[in-house]
Parts: structure tokens; sequence; C-alpha cells
């Protein structure tokens, strides 16, 4: 088994792993949180359902991902991943703006006093879990660089922080005295969730920001291929009688799609098929993309028209 099958492999294992670990936090947090008539345990499972159906498009991706080119996709499904993790994204940020809505309303309207001891409880396991899966699945993303994994175990860092926050809250219930007792013991659910839902935010507004950079084929100035790729064309342009030249780098989800046209001019020496072929490996070997993370296309051409 190749290493690339063998990450393939891993990425799916740990992906339906998240599925059976999501489906279980969900339930068990909505048929509590309707036990305990709690809004923020409720929210909790309602995020991780949401959470499901992200983990089961991100192990739909995995697993178009590494498929060959065909007639109706002759590039690939590289693009495939963004736009699941664009998906994801926007998701979860319509369950934070669910969720500030909903408990801004009740705060307004007088709050719901629950049972802070179950809410606790409820807080310290569901965080242990999400803590557990989040260390996993962040430990498999660095060792096969999946951004559908990483995508994933941040989710499970948001239902940690979920959990985390919840749990604080109303533990410091007891040692709060009258009239701050009671006026949090009435309110604390309700803030609880404004307030999860507005440190949540930041998160799937970063991986949303980044993917749909890939799904609208945006250019990063910033890249490092690119850097790369202009270096070794100004060194070449030093070296050969070349008028212009210009360069597309794009990257969609594991793929970058390369494009280089150069016009040259009448004393270029380079004429044969074998001389220009070296010209595009050196210019291949200065990225350091292996040839299957990439479509590189070198043109060379007197012709301003076919550029």
């Amino acid at each position: 088994m190749s290493a690339k099958e063998h990450a393939s492999r891993l990425e799916q294992r740990t992906l339906t792993l998240s599925i059976g670990g999501v489906l279980t936090v969900a339930v068990g947090s909505i048929a509590y949180g309707l036990y305990l008539k709690s809004d923020v345990v409720i929210l909790n499972g309602i995020f991780s359902l949401f959470s499901l159906i992200g983990a089961g498009l991100s192990l739909l991706a995995a697993k178009l991902v590494v498929k060959p080119e065909n007639r109706r996709f002759p590039f690939g499904y590289s693009h495939v991943e963004p736009l699941v993790l664009s998906v994801n994204s926007f998701m979860v940020i319509l369950i934070c703006l669910y969720a500030l809505i909903n408990g801004v309303e009740r705060i307004r309207a007088g709050g719901n006093p629950v049972d802070a001891e179950g809410v606790i409880w409820f807080g310290a396991a569901s965080g242990t879990v999400s803590l557990a899966v989040w260390a996993y699945e962040r430990r498999i993303a660095r060792k096969i660089a999946s951004p559908l994994i990483e995508a994933d175990a941040r989710e499970w860092l948001i239902d940690f922080g979920f959990s985390m926050v919840t749990l604080v809250g109303f533990a410091v219930l007891p040692f709060l005295e009258e009239p701050l007792h009671s006026g949090w013991a009435r309110y604390a659910d309700p803030v609880m969730v404004a307030t999860m839902a507005l440190l949540a935010i930041p998160l799937p507004l970063g991986t949303l920001r980044r993917s749909l950079r890939e799904v609208l084929l945006m250019t990063d100035a910033e890249d490092e291929v690119t850097r790369r790729l202009e270096a070794v064309m100004e060194t070449i342009r030093a070296e050969h009688d070349i008028v212009r030249y210009l360069h597309h780098v794009v990257k969609t989800g594991r793929t970058r799609f390369i494009e280089v046209d150069i016009i040259v001019g009448p004393k270029f020496a380079l004429q044969t098929i074998e001389e220009q072929d070296r010209l595009r490996e050196r210019i291949w070997r200065s990225l350091g993309v292996p040839l299957e993370e990439a479509w590189l296309s070198i043109c060379l051409t007197r012709d301003r028209r076919w550029v």
C-alpha cells in the first residue's frame, strides 16, 4: 500500500469515527437538554447534529478527492474539498447566529431557571469527549496534512468550548450570594447560549474565508509556490531572450493549478522540444510540488495573442 493510499484510508477511518462520536453526542445532548429544559444543552445537541451532516459531507469528499480524473471531471475532484468546507462553515455560522438570537430573546423574556448540577455534569462529560476527539483528529490531521480532518477537529474544539463555558457558567452559581444567585440562576442558561454563539463564530468564519478563496479560484500573493515560481522565472529571464512571462497559480483543495506563459524573443536559444522540456523540468523542480498534486502547463510562444 502506498503512502497516499494509507493516508486516504486513515482519513476516511478518522472521519467515520467522528461521525459515530457526533451522533452519540447529538442524541445524548438533545435528550438530556429536553429533560433538563435547558436551551444551552439542547443547543449543543443541535450543533452536533449539524456537525453530523458536515462530517458526512467531509467523508464523502475524502472518498472523492482520491479518485482519478475522468470524462466528466477532467481535472479530478479536488474542488469538492473546499466546497464541502465552505458548506460546513456556513452551516456552523447559521447555527451560531440562531443561537445568539435565541439567547437574546430568552434574556428579554425573563430567562428560565434550570437544574445547575445537571448542566455541570453534562458540561464535564461533553467537554471530555470533545477534547479527546479533537486531540486525536488534530494529531491525524498534522500527520497526513488533511484539511478535512483539520476542519472537523475545529468543530470538536468549538463543541469543547461550548461545554467549558457551560460548565464554568453554572459552576459559579453556588458561590454567589443573593440577589446575584437568584438572578444568575434564572438568566445563566440564555446568557451562556448567547456567549457561546459569539465565541464560536470567528472559527468557522476563518475557514469559510479560506475555502471560498479556493472555490472562487482566487490567487494568493503570499503563496510560497508563487514566490518560488517568480524567483525561477526572473532567473530564466535573465539567461534567455524572454520578452515577457505571465503566470497563474491557484490552489483548489489538494491540487495546485499552475500555468506559465512565456513570450520569447527572436534570439531565444532553446529551439528544440528536448531543450524546452528541460526548461519545463527546471521550472517544475523549483516549485517543490509533486506532479500528482499539480496541474502544470508551460507554454512558449512568440505571438502575444496566445497568452
